[in-house]
């Protein structure tokens, strides 16, 4: 009898799965190897999520791999991404491959999962990027913010934290690849790279604590300088990116401000993330090096491959970089990868630029009244996206796996 309903349940969950589908869609088993990077000792291979999606529809499958580390999908032919995520105690393993078409000729695929030592640390709590729209319709962004929060469960200092959005911020595919077309390992830095000031010991974040980072320190909702459609008032801001040299930026008064190291554009006069997506970076320096001698030295700069223009990137290796995000454009045909997968393997968006929501890291625990974030390095599997801003607010219920 228990064999009868397993069998009745396999039919319905293969007939569920199908009506979901285009209706008289041909489906092809697809088989995904996923396999540990060498040198780990790691056997266990079941139990792996695997993560497909379509490029065209968006329509996502999940999978578990079996003792042989394989996921068995039933799919249509098309384009597709795929994903693979495990977490031991010690290490997040992510895999990631993109425009991969599964057609007839073509239904297997080996993932080769990166390492990723798991420590507690500052980690981007809540990106509000998207913007809103004003009561005439009109768009608006300067009330966009970024909130880090410390992770782990000693003190960390800001001193001497940089944060950046990569080249390109918009919907086209990256020039900064290696030959296989993978993410290079140093990164271009475009228009500001913004530093906390401090002399190493000034501005202590406490364990489960975070800070608010915002474009313009007002209530947006009610300055007469904002949007009454704004969803958030960022008075309580505990800093800003006032960009001091351009002459048309406000500094809001109370809100202490970042120092803006270098830009590749004198005129832009806000700090302004792609509304679209962009990916962002929170990276320090390497001990001893600072920021003067670092922005003076024509070495750390490059132009963008193939390109004719002038400007000079900032470029940070990605050993540098302490969290990132790839915020992408919620068309599944303009998402593209900026950043490497060991920094992030996934990606996240919002449904579309001015809808007033944001992205937010899932809460993975909490212990006594306080949160832990989950922190994979894989903002596919970490992040929630188009929820309600809510800078200085942190969850109180565990979030859904």
């Amino acid at each position: 009898m228990r064999k009868l309903i397993v069998f009745f349940v396999i039919i319905l969950t293969g007939v569920f799965l199908i009506s979901c589908r285009k209706e008289g869609a041909k489906l092809y088993e697809v088989s995904i190897t996923v396999t540990y990077p060498a040198g780990y000792s790691y056997t266990d291979l079941s139990n792996i999520k695997v993560t497909v999606m379509n490029n065209l529809s968006s329509r996502q499958d999940t999978d578990r791999t079996n003792a042989s580390g394989i996921s068995y999908l039933l799919l249509e032919e098309g384009t597709y991404t795929v994903s693979a995520s495990f977490q031991t105690t010690e290490f997040a393993f992510n895999g990631n491959s993109e425009t991969v078409s599964f057609n007839p000729a073509n239904l297997n695929l080996k993932i080769n999962l990166v390492a990723v030592a798991l420590k507690g640390g500052l980690v981007f709590k809540e990106v509000y990027y998207s913007g809103s729209k004003t009561p005439a319709g009109t768009n608006y962004y300067s009330d966009q913010f970024h909130e880090i929060y410390n992770n782990s469960d000693q003190v960390i200092y800001l001193d001497g934290l940089c944060i950046g959005t990569l080249e390109p911020m918009g919907t086209t595919a990256s020039a900064w690849v290696k030959s296989d077309g993978t993410p290079r390992d140093s990164l271009p830095i475009t228009y500001h790279t913004w530093m906390w000031p401090g002399t190493g010991t000034t501005n202590p974040l406490a364990p489960r604590t975070s800070v608010v980072l915002a474009q313009d320190g007002i209530d947006h909702k009610t300055d007469p300088a904002g949007n009454p459609g704004s969803p958030v008032n960022l008075g309580g801001a505990h800093w800003e990116t006032y960009v001091q040299t351009s002459g048309k930026d406000t500094d809001s008064p109370g809100v202490p401000n970042l120092i803006c190291i270098y830009t590749t554009s004198t005129a832009m006069f806000d700090w302004l993330s792609a509304v679209g997506g962009g990916a962002i970076v929170l990276f320090r320096l390497p001990t001893g090096l600072d920021y003067q001698t670092f922005v003076n030295n024509p070495a750390n700069f490059e132009k963008k491959p193939g390109s004719a223009a002038a400007t000079q990137y900032l470029m940070v290796d990605k050993s540098w970089v302490i969290d990132a995000i790839e915020e992408v454009n919620a068309d599944p045909t303009k998402q593209f990868k900026r950043l490497h997968t060991s920094i992030d393997a996934g990606k996240v968006s919002c449904s579309s630029s001015y809808n007033s929501k944001s992205i937010r890291r899932k809460a993975d625990k909490i212990i006594d009244g306080k949160v832990i974030y989950k922190d994979t390095n894989n903002s596919t599997v970490d992040f929630l996206g188009d929820l309600i801003p809510t800078p200085f607010i942190h969850p109180t219920t565990v979030d859904v796996k």
